[in-house]
This record gives structure tokens, C-alpha cells and sequence, in this order.
């Protein structure tokens, strides 16, 4: 008896760099979708959205890059600066109108213009921040883009190599000097090393997807993968009381379970058809990321309270929850994707 699957298939056989992984996009939105949850104060349960965040960004910067790395990094910040730079002016403006509205954030235009340069500065109690909150991922996001940029200029092929490298450096002096020094501590924090689990997730994926075109990969690898899955992720939710939010903890607990969940889906979506709803999710999920903080916070404050698990809160939350979605569903059809698109059309036209 075949004891392989063969490749009929959800995914057509075609040179593992030519394929859209909608399993991953699917997983994206599920991630965005954790980060909202951890907003909603009786839930405060899903952070790790963003080590699942990291880990795609690893794997998908190796996968993108296989052969056109013609305007890099151009295109990596057209796709992500512009949503990035209205937020950070609404929120601005926002804390011109409601000065109170964070107990430490405030309308500094040197706040301001550190933000729109991706400089994280000490907003109190050395926390280092833009001043939009949740803006720091994509601070360290950005970062990452740069130095696999400069990995590329040094050599394509090597690329992940270089760009772990360039990682370890500041992770590396930002531990061994100790230093005040706001960019270092921030751009050294080790939740940093989850773009190397990427990079990792990108070299066994492509292992797999050899043997899966092949039809060499074993029967039991679906249920396997379905099951490791849930056990990473069992494992991040039960580490969370251990955790600080950053620090070498949080990369070992939850970075290493967040890539696995990265490679199990990806095995997965060789086999079983991600849910279109979640791929749609996904395509949208960094304007998910960007769109729920304030509309879970204005109904927290003022209509529901989220401070605790009640009808009231709980009713609150699916509505919070479903606002978020579709805010981020419109958000992406209208500006992330239109401003995406002449952003790159004005740049081409410029090269």
C-alpha cells in the first residue's frame, strides 16, 4: 500500500516560489485577529499574534525575494509606511483634542516626528514606543526590512544567512553594553531573533514542499501537523504568565511555538483549503492590526467596560470584534490597496 500522499491537489504543482500560500494569509488574519483579542481586557489573551506576525515576516521575505529583489525595500515600505503614517497623525490629533486620552502619551511634535522616522523614544517609565502604541511591531518590522535589504546588496544567495547575522548584532551589543541608548534597546530586544524563525520556516517549508511534489510526504504529516499545531498553541497561551513582554523569554515561549504554527499551517495548506473568509481576513490583517485599538478602547471606556467577564462585556467584545473587521475589510479595499497602488505606480514612474 502507498503509504504517500500524492500531490492531487489543493496546490498545483509548481516551483515552490511561484506559490500563494493561502494557508498563510489565512493564518495572518488569525493572528490579527489574537492581537485584538488581547485589547479586550477580560480576554488580554492573545500577544502572540505578533510572534506569529515576526515568523511569516521571516518566512515570506525569503520566499518573495527567491528571484525579483528589484526595489526591495521601495516596495516593502509602500506597502506598509502609509497606513502606518495616517495612524500615527490621527492618533496625533486626537491627543491634541483629548490630551488625557493615554496616561502617558502626549501630543510632543519631537513624539511626533520620532514616529514618523521609526526613532522609539521613552514615553515614561522606560517603555519604548512610538506614539502610536502598537506601532512598535512595526518599528522592529521595518528594521527588518532594512537590514535584509542590506543582506540582499551583500548577497542574494546567502541572504538569510546575512540578514541573521545582521540581526544577532544589536541583539547582541544591546546586551553587552547595557545601554541607555533608546534605538539599540529597542532595535536589540531579542523578540527580534523571531524574523530568524521566520528565515528558519522558510528553509524546512521549502524542504517539504520537495517532498510533497514528489509525493513523498507520509499520510500521517496532515494529522501530525494538526496536532502540533494545537500543542503550539496550547503552549502559548500557557506560558503567558511567565512572560515578560519582551526579553530572551519571550522568543524561546512563544517565538519558537509561533514559527511552528507557521510550518505546520504551510504543511497543512498543501492539503486542506484555507477558509476563504479568513484568507480575505488576512489579506486585510495589517489594517486590522492598525484599525481595532480604537474602537476597542472607545467602547470599553464609554459603553461597555471591559474589565470584566460579564453579558454586558462579552456582548461588547463580538461587537468590538466584528467593528474591528469590517473598519479593517474597508480600510483595505479603499486606501491600504488605492494609496498601495499609486504609491507604486508614482515610484515606477519615477525609476
Amino acid at each position: 500500500m502507498n503509504t504517500a500522499i500524492t500531490t492531487k491537489l489543493i496546490i498545483e504543482k509548481k516551483d515552490f516560489h511561484q506559490i500563494r500560500f493561502d494557508s498563510i494569509q489565512a493564518l495572518r488574519g488569525i493572528a490579527a485577529l489574537f492581537v485584538v483579542l488581547e485589547h479586550i481586557r477580560f480576554l488580554n489573551c492573545g500577544a502572540f499574534g505578533v510572534d506569529i506576525f515576526f515568523c511569516v515576516s521571516g518566512f515570506m521575505m525569503m520566499l518573495s525575494t527567491h528571484k525579483d529583489t528589484t526595489h526591495f525595500l521601495t516596495r516593502r515600505l509602500i506597502r506598509v509606511v502609509p497606513l502606518y503614517y495616517i495612524m500615527t497623525l490621527g492618533t496625533f490629533a486626537l491627543l491634541l483634542l483629548f490630551p488625557g486620552m493615554f496616561a502617558q502619551t502626549k501630543a510632543d511634535p519631537v513624539f511626533l516626528i520620532k514616529s514618523l522616522l521609526f526613532i522609539p523614544f521613552d514615553i515614561g517609565s522606560g517603555v519604548l514606543q512610538p506614539l502610536m502604541r502598537i506601532g512598535w511591531t512595526l518599528n522592529c518590522e521595518v528594521f527588518f526590512y532594512l537590514l535584509f535589504f542590506i543582506a540582499l546588496r551583500i548577497s542574494h544567495k546567502y541572504r538569510g544567512l546575512i540578514c541573521s547575522g545582521l540581526i544577532l548584532v544589536p541583539v547582541a551589543a544591546a546586551r553587552l553594553t547595557g545601554t541607555g541608548f533608546a534605538p539599540l534597546s529597542f532595535y536589540g530586544d531579542p523578540v527580534m531573533l523571531e524574523f530568524i524563525l521566520g528565515i528558519l520556516v522558510y528553509y524546512a517549508a521549502r524542504s517539504i514542499y520537495e517532498r510533497f511534489s514528489a509525493g513523498r510526504l507520509p499520510r500521517l504529516w496532515l494529522p501530525v501537523c494538526l496536532l502540533t499545531a494545537l500543542a503550539c498553541f496550547i503552549c502559548l497561551i500557557a506560558t503567558k504568565p511567565f512572560l515578560n513582554i519582551l526579553g530572551f523569554r519571550r522568543p524561546l515561549l512563544w517565538g519558537i511555538p509561533a514559527a511552528g504554527i507557521v510550518l505546520c499551517v504551510f504543511t497543512a495548506g498543501l492539503l486542506l483549503k484555507a477558509p476563504e473568509a479568513l484568507v480575505r481576513l488576512g489579506n486585510a490583517s495589517f489594517s486590522l492590526y492598525f484599525m481595532h485599538y480604537y474602537p476597542i478602547m472607545l467602547l470599553d471606556r464609554k459603553i461597555f467596560d471591559f474589565g470584566s467577564l460579564t453579558a454586558r462585556s462579552l456582548a461588547g467584545a463580538v461587537l468590538g470584534i466584528a467593528v474591528s473587521a469590517v473598519l479593517a475589510l474597508i480600510c483595505h479595499s479603499l486606501i491600504e490597496k488605492r494609496l498601495t497602488g499609486w504609491l507604486r505606480k508614482f515610484f515606477k514612474f519615477l525609476s
